[in-house]
């Protein structure tokens, strides 16, 4: 009956312990979330108090380095040590990925780097992270593509994109989808009902009904077939 009680109770308090705080990993180490006067820090392991409490939110594990906090409803960057990199005066942002991160005031996004240097101006309506070098950006209700420099090489004529893989992105056209380059040629024209990213140099699409797998050039390699 002991032994059945202690189980009981390692129970509870294993699914209780999620609800009081988060964690997210420091140095290899792990850092607790904590809660004090409605303001979030962390603890190590040791339970010491290694960030004080004074977020308003933190979002997000340490990616690259910074996870992302929130002061007086405005984001911002926070590193390993508690140090806050990029100042909180942001209406919305997101994790770096590929060294920057993209950021959002007054309706419109950007990027800036690990040190909360502008390095794409806020102009976009809509943009997504980058993958590939490249990232998705929204214009006048269509969709492009900037590099890390900010050069819009994929004009943003598209109803709808996908991020880069391989070296292509997935593009919607008049109602189609096909593949677009870096240099923002088109690669595969648009032609089919749906398609995959490409993974290990292939990609699933869908023409006329039937499925089949094509390489980088648009050439099926298999199929298509109904399914």
């Amino acid at each position: 009956m002991k032994r059945l009680i202690f189980s009981l109770a390692c129970l509870v308090l294993s699914l209780a312990l999620p609800a009081f705080g988060g964690q997210q990993k420091k140095q290899g180490a792990v850092l607790y979330e904590i809660k004090r006067d409605g303001k979030i820090g962390f603890i190590n392991h040791q339970g010491k108090e290694v960030i004080a409490p004074r977020f308003d939110d933190v979002r997000g594990g340490f990616i690259e380095g910074l996870t992302r906090v929130q002061v007086n409803d405005l984001w911002g960057f926070m590193d390993r040590s508690g140090k806050v990199v990029v100042s909180p005066v942001y209406d919305d942002n997101d994790e770096f990925s590929e060294g920057l991160a993209k950021v959002r005031s007054k309706k419109k996004w950007g990027f800036v780097d690990h040190g909360g240097k502008v390095k794409i101006p806020l102009e976009f309506e809509d943009a997504g992270n980058f993958r590939d070098g490249m990232a998705k950006v929204k214009i006048d209700g269509r969709w492009g593509f900037v590099d890390k420099a900010g050069r819009k090489v994929v004009p943003a004529q598209y109803k709808d994109v996908d991020d880069f893989t391989e070296g292509l992105a997935r593009i919607k056209s008049d109602g189609k989808w096909g593949y677009v380059g870096k240099s923002g040629k088109i690669a595969i024209q648009p032609a089919f009902e749906n398609a995959d990213a490409f993974v290990d140099g292939l990609a699933l699409v869908e023409i006329d009904g039937k499925k089949g797998y094509i390489d980088h050039s648009g050439r099926f390699v298999w199929g298509p077939v109904k399914y």
